[in-house]
């Protein structure tokens, strides 16, 4: 649930947006003065409204400040550093997930102390950690904020983890919906001859909406994990919620088919395979994916715009296991190969001059009418926007016979592929199929 101010602050943000629409109306009717009149009311309450929840956040932190200030030492050594409590085992290595181990003890901490609310463990965390502000946009459990190390470290994961996101284009949403201004459309150059009248055109524009979907994951901890090592626990519960998420945004945009199942979204390669896209679709006519030729991907190249192949983040898209039987072949059949190349294979995947870019979603292999690759620029098909960070909530009850602890994270996102041509012209991103 989104907290008091969160929910104002998108109230105040729609507000402003509709009466600066209402305010480019130069004929207003009656009913858009009324309209203006209403939301000017209620945006004064907003503001009042607001102040006062700011207010409320302000005093929440000067308390907790204060409380952290008073704490009573444990019983643990007294070090500058952050230090391991007595009861744990010690950590040997290297954490796997986080940028060091002290990042990684004082996430664990975290989760222990104010998720699970253990009070040795909350001392340890406000005494080692700097005391930050509030985040409207952090909502877990008692309102405590996520440390910036522990989000910071589950949206990296994802991102590693994950293609879409790394070749989409990343946006940051500051409220549930956001809108990015599109060119659909130019002016026209006309020949006029002396002395007559220029001809005006208009540039065609539209918006592309992006809707936050909320996604939630849950894991099970056992608690003799919890009790051995804040760095083993918060690795593993950051590379959990990042592999469930990472899959969630990769199967939302790449394979989605708008159903509930995807949160309502079509991915990129529903939108080739069931609209009619045909200006950017080269049917290869093939039986079977080791069939196709060099010639049936240089023609899906030869219907991409000069944008996109021009463009530096244009690539092919696809599987490793479509890519080992559709162009690895091609390429190692080829004449001019070098033996390491056969032997090593490339180092950095290309083919026919671009590189790559694989996911672990799209068809690993294909039938009539399935796709087999994209190609071109995704960056300029496909938007990934940020609305709310990973949110964490934790039960010690539901799993008691089990001695586990059930972990549950929020995130909310939007994948959106706006621009993928039409029956008459392609877009920047194109297609191969059987």
């Amino acid at each position: 649930m989104a907290t008091q101010l969160t929910k104002l602050q998108d109230r105040a943000a729609a507000v402003a947006a509709m009466l600066d629409d209402l305010s480019r109306v130069e004929d207003r009717s009656a009913e858009q003065v009324s309209q203006i009149d209403s939301l000017s009311v209620e945006s004064e309450q907003l503001e009042k409204d607001l102040a006062r929840e700011h207010a409320i956040s302000e005093k929440i932190q000067s308390l907790r400040g204060k409380v952290a200030a008073s704490a009573k030492p444990v019983e643990i050594a007294a070090v500058q550093a952050p230090a391991l409590a007595s009861s744990e085992r010690s950590f040997s290595g290297k954490a796997r997930h986080f940028r060091s181990s002290s990042d990684a003890e004082a996430c664990g901490r975290w989760i222990r102390g104010y998720v699970l609310n253990r009070a040795e463990d909350k001392a340890w965390y406000e005494r080692n950690v700097e005391a930050r502000a509030l985040s409207p946009t952090d909502n877990n459990k008692g309102g405590v904020f996520i440390p910036d190390t522990f989000a910071a470290t589950v949206i990296r994961l994802v991102e590693s983890f994950g293609a879409f996101p790394a070749q989409a284009n990343n946006l940051q949403m500051t409220s549930d919906t956001l809108y990015i201004p599109r060119r659909t459309g130019g002016n026209t150059a006309i020949h006029t001859a002396a002395n007559a009248e220029t001809t005006a055109t208009d540039m065609a524009t539209d918006n592309v909406m992006l809707s936050a979907k909320e996604v939630r994951v849950a894991t099970r901890v056992p608690n003799q994990l919890i009790d051995d090592s804040a760095i083993d626990l918060a690795g593993l519960v950051a590379e959990e919620f990042a592999l469930a998420i990472a899959q969630r945004i990769d199967e939302d945009g790449f394979i989605g088919t708008g159903t509930s199942t995807y949160g309502g979204i079509r991915g990129i390669q529903y939108k080739f395979e069931n609209e009619t896209l045909t200006a950017g679709i080269h049917d290869s006519s093939q039986t079977a994916v080791t069939a196709l030729t060099v010639d049936d991907f240089l023609t899906a190249v030869s219907k991409a715009p000069t944008y996109a192949t021009q463009s530096p983040t244009c690539g092919w898209y696809c599987t490793p296991q479509m890519h080992a039987l559709a162009m690895q072949s091609l390429a190692l059949g080829g004449s001019g190969a070098l033996a390491m190349e056969v032997i090593e294979g490339a180092r950095r995947p290309t083919f026919l001059g671009w590189p790559v870019f694989f996911n672990n979603v799209m068809r690993k292999t294909a039938t009539a009418g399935q796709l087999v690759s994209l190609f071109g620029d995704m960056k300029r098909s496909s938007h990934y926007a940020l609305r709310r960070s990973v949110a964490v909530r934790a039960s010690t009850d539901r799993y008691i016979e089990f001695d586990q602890t059930y972990f549950q994270a929020t995130v909310a996102y939007d994948c959106v592929t706006s621009d993928v041509g039409d029956a008459s012209t392609a877009g920047p991103v194109v297609a191969v199929v059987l």
